[in-house]
């Protein structure tokens, strides 16, 4: 979609007296990476300090909890059951399902500890004394615990590939790919209540050049600042997505094209508040910015994104840090 109607990117004549100095020695440490490291750094100190207090106090999680407690009542049922039915009925199966459930909805640590106490009433209830108690518990221990360790491990993997396919590795931001998920679900009540909603596309001018003269490694890093800038310039609930490449998407709730433009003309004012060049470098930077508002400009996920991506092409055809809303004759 990209590629064919774009053409290549537009370049700025700014940067020459630090190229060249760059160029002349080329073993003196990059300024401009060096700086936005520091940027980065203190962006996502401050960003830890706001999440650190709420992570806090809900380190299980109300479902979390909520199971824990159906678990050891479980525990409680079936050790009632086993000791009431005496030996007509073989339990331990029952044990083992509350143990594996436990290691997939529970932190490690918390299904350990569900693994020893179902070992310990396992071995509670058959009334067993002596050398046999402790030989049984200790088996029953190890069983239980390791099933629980592989499972927690286990489905603590399949979690963290789960969040690798839908996260950006670079930026830490949401991917493609979570992104054609999430509109569908996030448009659905807004056609349903008559909301509207507006997706915003923008990408970093000049990006080319930044990778081209002061290499990927400043690039990556200045796309890593345009993600912290986004995390902190919208609203909470408006989530930012990196669409590819230099390209970014907003996702905007209860917004029409007004009230994206404003969201729009604050992230270039923010930007140009910290300093609208590469720290470090006379690099200017700025961002295009396409608009599309739900429903009018589109009705479908796949319509609306084509069409804040042709409000992007508008942006771009009109100059560096350009916000341009979609347009009918924008197509034509």
């Amino acid at each position: 979609m990209r590629a064919a109607a774009r053409g290549p990117r537009r370049r700025h004549r700014g940067p020459a007296g630090f190229l060249d100095r760059a160029r002349r020695d080329p073993g003196s440490p990059n300024p401009g990476l060096t700086a936005i490291r520091t940027a980065n750094a203190r962006c996502l100190g401050n960003h830890r300090m706001k999440i650190a207090e709420p992570a806090m106090r809900n380190v299980l999680g109300v479902r979390r909890v909520l199971a824990l407690i159906l678990m050891l009542a479980a525990v409680a049922a079936v050790a009632y059951l086993e000791r009431s039915v005496g030996g007509d009925f073989d339990l331990r199966l029952v044990y083992f399902l509350i143990v594996l459930s436990g290691a997939m909805l529970l932190p490690r640590s918390v299904a350990l500890a569900v693994a020893a106490a179902v070992a310990i009433v396992s071995v509670g209830v058959t009334g067993v004394t002596g050398t046999a108690l402790i030989i049984n518990g200790l088996t029953h221990l190890v069983m239980y615990g390791y099933a629980a360790l592989l499972t927690s491990n286990w489905e603590q993997e399949r979690r963290r590939l789960m969040r690798m396919s839908r996260v950006d590795g670079l930026t830490g931001l949401r991917n493609l790919r979570a992104l054609q998920e999430q509109l569908p679900t996030w448009l659905g009540p807004a056609a349903r209540t008559g909301r509207r909603m507006a997706v915003m596309m923008m990408d970093v001018d000049g990006f080319k050049e930044v990778n081209d003269h002061l290499g990927h490694g400043v690039g990556n890093e200045l796309l890593k600042e345009v993600a912290n800038l986004l995390r902190f310039a919208v609203r909470v609930g408006d989530e930012p997505y990196r669409f590819g490449g230099d390209e970014f998407v907003l996702l905007l709730s209860d917004a029409d094209g007004e009230g994206a433009q404003i969201v729009a003309t604050r992230i270039q004012e923010i930007y140009r508040s910290m300093g609208q060049t590469l720290r470090g470098t006379d690099v200017q930077v700025s961002f295009g910015i396409g608009i599309a508002v739900f429903p009018q400009d589109g009705a479908t996920p796949e319509l609306l994104l084509a069409r804040a991506d042709e409000a992007l092409l508008e942006a771009k055809r009109s100059g560096a840090g350009t916000v341009a809303r979609y347009k009918a004759h924008a197509a034509a």
